[in-house]
């Protein structure tokens, strides 16, 4: 938001992915396809010729009155073979001409033609089985592909190291016993290897070795930048990503090189962090009646309860995870005795080493074993039950700079990894900002959107009146009334089908239709647009994360994915970043911002921490401190930097505390005669019933802080079309790359055979106009799979998103920026290298963080607590 120095904008994190596209483009054969489209079309002149002259032996040669019915027979047996299109043999064509060349004209002109007919026939039946031999050669040479490619590759080889340890031990004995890659268990492994390198070649997200980060300059000035970011240089030495003699990069481009290179990746900084979940779950492990030692560790072990708790008459009720199935939680309901409500009443206010609790609970005068060990059983008990849990401080590991990636064995047990890369690149802030105005535009579209659905509101918050109720009062009814709660819907719709005729909504779809049948490719919008079909204004007052494809000079800025509240997305490495370059800008000055809204509202930022539920979701709980109070999660060392304190004010508010009540049709959140505003700076979606409680608080938060918009499958909205052409903001952002319905009619039948299938492969690239590199879904519902058209791994790609029974087709989306258009190299791999990247802005960028509390000052909810509170 703000500038440290003259032509300092800011930073941007840049997303990369872990391989080099070469990996997985090396499972394509577009010389096979070429033959195969080659085929298609000499096949379809064939079908043609084969029909015209059909109808010629029709008319001119089947009523010859000279014919017996013997030849008569051969030529209608002829005539319906031409007419099916299959190729015919040379010989019977011969006989026939033979047996018509005698007659008069046409009749030799159409023996002529039979003759060469059947050379044509000779010809596509030679290629068909040239085709069938490449297919043979192709298979054989995929054979075990993934795994050489995978080995051959720094990143690659890390990957299998630290996230497929099982697999490689499982084809390293399967290939010691002699098994060869076409054995189904091998063929299945180079399956799940193929969608590996699909998953780190293509996609950008981070994970582990898969995904990886770096931190860039905004910039609008020349040769101004003095590091990666505002503060000094990156660990390890070294010029850092937009060092002196960096060039200012032209407003036609967003993501520029430096010194007239492109942008490059060289050294990595591999940061290993514990999971706090696993550490947590080993409390029940040492048990005090399990040996002496585990028992010393016992009673120096922290613990807490559970975050989300109530009173419900004479019982206590818990929500915790389920140990028969860790993604989901279930309630435990325990009687409210003296001894359960003394526990909760002492640990009400935050973690306790077990010794300190045994003392508080226990009391002066307590001596001797007996009550100790009958409490220490009781304790166990409840942390058996989930009702305890253990608390853990995380400990990490962060690698100085390197010019390979290594993973040293630093963890006591599982640990995540994150992968930081320095990244020669700068950010054009000049493009940084048509890329603001154009984003406003596509937050119109959203409103929009949000227009149309109707009932979009949570149930949950329907339970929430004038009345100020607890939070989990509110939980409870509502498990009450609904009962047991779905786990997280990932899927998204896209569009919505327009239900009302006359809403503005329905005139866009329609201009968007009337587009299509003139053939606009792109479609462009514009503000007049949105004017037109009567879009929402939507303040542009709080700060916003956008993620963006970048695009190479000459066209669009980029492709626009998403816009999100701010620091969620990145929240996880910014202990990592300000390891290696000192604190980003952009977290110093979005925690400067709340604090000044708070000095300016009154009100007071919360943040909800809920527990990881899950080994994997742990990692995604991580982000820095932006609030002095927190809420859910008694114990908030796992989700902050490890060894990070909270001193300056730092309190915990149990949600027990925090009453949500309705005030002209906004939800006010209070606790102590405070007026709060709760905040949730993770991606993971929390599991039921958290997802209830952060619903519920996050009501209560500033409208800017609870944004979320995404612009993909606009097809949605258009169920009876089979294609929609790439939409964009004007010239500077696509919004949606283009996108086509492959109905399940159009593609191969089960059982079909491999050359059928990439027939079927070659035929949509050819009649359809579908581009070679997409982006696929099961009827546009499921997590993009990436895809190469032009290769035997799309077929087993395909295979399975259509493996459903209930499966209508796909929906593919172009790739958009194409593997051959990727703008960031990388110098760990083969010269020429190319990774796929991300951008992740912060906007406004340019702007204090006063001014821009200034703009949203008022427009935060209510700030008078209600009377008696």
């Amino acid at each position: 938001m703000s500038a440290s120095h003259p032509g300092h904008q800011g930073t941007a994190l840049l997303r990369l992915a872990g391989l080099p596209v070469r990996l997985w483009l090396a499972g394509s054969c577009p010389r096979l396809f070429t033959l195969l489209a080659e085929a298609d079309r000499s096949a379809t002149d064939y079908r043609a010729a084969a029909g015209r002259l059909a109808e010629r032996i029709g008319e001119h040669l089947v009523p010859r009155p000279e014919l017996t019915d013997r030849d008569r027979a051969r030529l209608l047996d002829l005539r319906r073979a031409l007419h099916n299109g299959h190729p015919v043999d040379a010989r019977r064509c011969a006989a026939v001409a033979g047996l018509v060349a005698d007659l008069p004209e046409p009749a030799p002109e159409i023996a002529g033609e039979l003759g060469s007919l059947a050379e044509r026939a000779r010809w596509l039946r030679a290629l068909d089985a040239h085709i069938e031999s490449e297919i043979a050669g192709e298979r054989a040479r995929l054979r075990g592909l993934p795994w050489r490619l995978l080995r051959s590759s720094p990143a690659g080889a890390a990957t299998l190291a630290h996230d497929a340890a099982e697999v490689v031990a499982d084809i390293e004995s399967r290939l010691a016993a002699g098994e060869d890659w076409e054995a189904k268990r091998l063929r299945q492994r180079g399956d799940y290897l193929w969608r590996l390198i699909g998953r780190g070649a293509v996609k950008t997200t981070p994970r582990s070795w898969l995904g990886q980060v770096a931190v860039l300059p905004v910039t609008g000035s020349t040769g101004s930048t003095g590091s990666a970011g505002p503060v000094g240089p990156p660990a390890g030495g070294g010029r850092p990503a937009g060092a002196a003699g960096a060039t200012s990069p032209g407003d036609d481009a967003l993501l520029s090189g430096v010194d007239g290179q492109p942008p490059t990746a060289h050294r990595y900084a591999v940061h290993q962090v514990s999971n706090v979940h696993t550490a947590r779950e080993r409390l029940a492990a040492d048990r005090p009646d399990r040996g002496p030692e585990r028992a010393g560790r016992t009673a120096r072990a922290e613990v807490t309860l559970t975050g989300l708790h109530w009173p419900d008459g004479d019982d206590l009720v818990w929500w915790v995870v389920d140990p028969a199935d860790r993604n989901r939680m279930r309630e435990v309901r325990l009687r409210a005795t003296p001894a359960l409500r003394a526990v909760r009443r002492v640990l009400a206010q935050g973690p306790l080493p077990v010794a300190d609790l045994l003392e508080r609970l226990l009391g002066p005068g307590a001596d001797g074993p007996g009550p100790r060990a009958a409490l220490a059983g009781f304790l166990d008990h409840l942390a058996e039950l989930g009702v305890v849990q253990g608390t853990a401080e995380v400990s990490d590991h962060l690698s100085d700079w390197r010019h390979t990636p290594t993973l040293e064995s630093t963890q006591d047990g599982p640990a995540f990894v994150d992968v930081y890369r320095q990244v020669r690149a700068v950010v054009s802030a000049p493009a940084v900002e048509r890329v603001r105005a154009a984003t406003g535009q596509a937050l119109r579209l959203a409103a929009l959107i949000d227009q149309e659905r109707r009932d979009r509101r949570h149930p949950a918050l329907a339970l929430v009146d004038d009345r100020p109720r607890t939070v989990p009062d509110l939980v409870r009814r509502f498990l009450d009334e609904h009962g047991d709660t779905p786990g997280p819907d990932h899927r998204w719709p896209g569009w919505p089908t327009a239900d009302r005729p006359d809403s503005g909504y329905a005139r866009l779809l329609a201009w968007l239709a009337d587009r299509c049948d003139r053939g606009e490719d792109p479609i462009r919008l514009d503000e007049g647009l949105w004017d037109a079909v009567g879009a929402p204004e939507v303040d542009e007052d709080w700060p916003l994360d956008v993620l963006l494809r970048p695009l190479a000079r000459g066209g669009p800025l980029a492709v626009l994915e998403t816009a999100a509240a701010p620091a969620a997305t990145d929240a996880r490495f910014a202990h990592g970043l300000t390891r290696l370059h000192g604190e980003p800008s952009s977290v110093r000055d979005y925690r400067a911002f709340l604090r000044e809204l708070e000095r300016r509202d009154g009100g007071r930022f919360v943040e909800v921490l809920v527990p990881p539920m899950t080994e994997r979701a742990a990692n995604a709980v991580r982000r820095p401190r932006y609030t002095d109070l927190w809420t859910g999660d008694p114990d908030h060392r796992p989700y902050h930097a490890p060894g990070g304190s909270w001193e300056g004010g730092h309190e915990y508010v149990p949600l027990h505390e925090i009453t949500l009540r309705r005030v002209d049709d906004r939800v006010v959140a209070e606790a102590d005669g405070r007026v709060l505003w709760p905040m949730y700076h993770a991606t993971r979606v929390p599991l039921p019933p958290w997802d209830v409680v952060v619903t519920l608080l996050c009501a209560a938060a500033p409208e800017g802080a609870r944004r979320g918009c995404r612009w993909s499958r606009p097809l949605a909205a258009f169920p009876t079309r089979d294609h929609l052409p790439r939409v964009q903001i004007g010239d500077d952002l696509v919004l949606c790359p283009a996108q086509w319905r492959l109905r399940r009619s159009e593609l191969w039948a089960p059982g079909a055979s491999l050359g059928d299938r990439l027939r079927v492969l070659s035929g949509l690239m050819r009649r359809r106009g579908v581009p070679r590199w997409v982006f696929a879904t099961r009827d546009g519902h499921t997590r993009p799979v990436p895809v190469d058209l032009a290769g035997l791994p799309a077929v087993r790609a395909l295979d399975r998103l259509l493996a459903a029974p209930d499966t209508a087709g796909l929906v593919v989306e172009e790739m958009l920026p194409t593997p051959e258009q990727f703008l960031v190299t990388d110098t760990a791999h083969a010269p020429g290298d190319r990774l796929a990247a991300q951008l992740l802005l912060r906007l406004p960028v340019g702007v204090t963080p006063a001014e821009l509390a200034a703009r949203a000052s008022r427009r935060t909810p209510a700030t008078e607590p209600a009377a008696g509170a």
